[in-house]
């Protein structure tokens, strides 16, 4: 995907303090999708108070360029694999780990139970066993925090809670590969009393100051540009539905805090397990709101921008699990199809939890923040008054 150019305006009010990280050494997997490069942007930002990043790579290393400067190591391994494929010699090579992240995860909405098990079930409970592993061998626990997703939740409505989800038969594919995960690594956890947090992200687009991305949000698929043939025209919601989404360097910085605030007091709040949800929470925007923003800011009229159509809960089920479930889409149309259950339900996801992990630290993000990022819309500037002239040549 194309960076756009570096005119981006962040507008968000910046936070003071640092997240607490200086002098940590982490191990990483996933540095390369899109909240991996979150993380690196904001080690970036946090200057001297970042930690030490050792990522863990597929095949082989990437060039120091690409990876960034945090990066001061890297090992080859394979999160599918047990122990993420690392042998004792590379835990011998590890020296000191203070957290183990696991940022890995299939994405692909049309992807088949088995691709998505493997990544997002398997190399999240592997990366647990591997942070156990290494406490073992440092003779101190080593605590993992994993990212989920706040889509677990479904189509469940109404407020969402930082807790373990019920069953319910209306999960995708990958909403069921991270809810199955967080429920196997929670359970152990439990059992051993290891230090665990679970960070379920909401929907994440691009860096907040320069719209680098790795990939489009779900939002930008459901918004056509004019030029399409097949532009989308009618977008089915529930009334009141809610858009909560990240720029992907603050969900970095909300997970340095994580770190921070947890090392502070000793992990004790990781213990036996916890869920945090890394999103906007009440305050995420509308759909409506969104959609009519986008309008007013899209002045040169490169999308267009769909009429809202009220849609029930059982509606969107139908056209979003069953309308997968028995036709063979494109893979552009089957991500769009899935894309309707993260911009179109009335929700909020609880985040006092989240807030108390990092020590009372919680993003904010405005509106047009989100929609410059997203849609690659540039900061428009006031235009300079044009001096007034003498008209004695006219006269």
């Amino acid at each position: 995907m194309s960076s756009p150019p570096e005119h981006f305006l962040d507008s968000r009010p910046r936070t003071s303090g640092a997240p607490g990280t200086q002098g940590m050494r982490i191990l990483v997997a996933g540095l390369t999708g899109q909240v991996g490069q979150g993380l690196l942007e904001a080690c970036h930002a946090s200057g001297d108070d970042a930690p030490s990043v050792i990522g863990l790579v597929r095949r082989r290393p990437r060039a120091a360029h690409i990876m960034g400067e945090s990066v001061t190591q890297q090992v080859v391994g394979d999160v599918r694999s047990a122990g993420w494929g690392l042998s004792e010699t590379d835990l011998d090579q590890l020296g000191e780990i203070d957290a183990v992240l696991n940022l890995s995860g299939a994405t692909d909405w049309t992807a088949s139970h088995a691709a998505l098990d493997q990544v997002n079930v398997l190399g999240a409970v592997h990366g647990l066993d591997l942070s156990k592993a290494l406490s073992e061998r440092l003779g101190r626990p080593v605590p993992y925090l994993s990212a989920s997703s706040v889509f677990v939740a479904g189509l469940s409505d109404g407020v969402v809670v930082e807790d373990l989800l019920p069953p319910n038969v209306d999960r995708t594919p990958y909403e069921l590969s991270k809810w199955t995960a967080e429920r196997a690594l929670m359970a152990r956890a439990r059992r051993t009393d290891h230090p665990l947090a679970l960070a379920r992200v909401g929907g994440v687009v691009g860096n907040s100051l320069t719209a680098r991305t790795t990939r489009r949000s779900s939002l930008y698929q459901l918004v056509s540009r004019r030029e399409e043939d097949k532009r989308l025209r009618v977008l089915p919601a529930q009334r009141g539905a809610r858009v909560d989404t990240l720029p992907r360097d603050v969900i970095g910085e909300s997970l340095l805090r994580m770190l921070g605030q947890g090392r502070r007091n000793g992990f004790a709040d990781w213990r036996s397990g916890t869920i945090a949800q890394v999103a906007a929470g009440e305050r995420a925007p509308t759909l409506a709101a969104l959609l009519a923003q986008l309008e007013s800011m899209d002045t040169g009229s490169r999308y267009c921008v769909p009429r809202l159509v009220p849609a029930s809960r059982s509606m969107l089920e139908m056209v979003t699990r069953v309308g997968t479930r028995y036709v063979r889409w494109s893979r552009q149309t089957g991500n769009r199809l899935h894309g309707l259950r993260y911009v179109t339900v009335d929700r909020v996801f609880e985040r006092t939890r989240f807030a108390g992990l990092t020590g009372g630290w919680l993003p904010a993000v405005p509106l047009e923040t989100i929609l410059r990022v997203t849609f690659d819309l540039h900061e428009q500037h006031p235009t300079a008054p044009v001096a007034n002239l003498p008209l004695g040549r006219f006269q």
